[in-house]
């Protein structure tokens, strides 16, 4: 390790030390109290994290999800959602907690770094929406995704103006399938502009959809719906967590 970077590690445990005398920083998943060398996440619950394990098989539970719908090369999430692991979620997507987002993202990257992407594409958030937290979670976590790829693909990108969602839907946390599936049907709309950019050398772009958690499907499955009617790409999906 260089001189430079250990001094700034050294410094940044140093700092949490001095923080932890004011500040009581408390694990989002247990609310055990953080050492100085922890950050969001104490080492316990991130050891027996839920691994979803779906970059394993070419036909995971989550991969089944589009089975009849929409075409999609693979489905991968990075954990099961349930328990106190839903927390990760939750202070990602409401608790403005963009740190954490990235860097489960990246972790998120690193199990997929073998497939061939080209563009990143996070789900879009209204503008609305987006003003008042301040953020789009499903951006965040597609930085850490960035950032572990272009490790071995350096001409990787993200591409946020894409997609753009149209409508001002109610959020889907409190909603059954059926509804899940009205309520985002035709929320969403492709920048033609762009998606001319995308082929304009001939090449089919292979596109990675991200977004926190995959539920029924339904949101994730409206986006490639309209990607594929708009230009000839290749398609996967990865998310943070998965319901089973």
């Amino acid at each position: 390790m260089k001189l430079k970077e250990r001094l700034k590690k050294d410094f940044r445990l140093w700092a949490r030390s001095l923080a932890d005398l004011f500040l009581k920083r408390e694990c989002v998943c247990c609310g055990r109290q953080l050492e100085a060398f922890e950050s969001d996440v104490c080492t316990f619950c991130l050891a027996e994290l839920p691994s979803s394990y779906t970059w394993i098989s070419e036909e995971s539970p989550a991969d089944k999800t589009f089975w009849g719908r929409t075409r999609i090369e693979k489905v991968t999430s990075l954990f099961l959602y349930n328990g106190k692991y839903r927390n990760l979620v939750y202070s990602i997507k409401y608790g403005g907690n963009i740190r954490l987002g990235a860097r489960l993202g990246r972790m998120l990257g690193e199990v997929i770094a073998e497939e061939d992407i080209d563009f990143i594409v996070p789900v879009p958030l209204h503008w609305r929406k987006k003003r008042k937290r301040g953020y789009n979670q499903s951006e965040e976590i597609g930085r850490g995704i960035l950032l572990a790829l272009r490790e071995k693909n350096p001409g990787i990108k993200m591409e946020k103006r894409l997609l753009k969602r149209k409508d001002f839907t109610p959020t889907q946390t409190r909603k059954d399938r059926a509804d899940r599936w009205t309520n985002v049907r035709d929320a969403f709309r492709v920048n033609l502009k762009r998606a001319k950019a995308l082929t304009g050398n001939g090449k089919v772009p292979k596109i990675l959809i991200c977004d926190d958690v995959l539920t029924t499907g339904a949101t994730l499955d409206a986006c490639a719906s309209l990607l594929h009617e708009a230009l000839d790409c290749k398609i996967s999906i990865a998310t943070l967590a998965y319901v089973p």
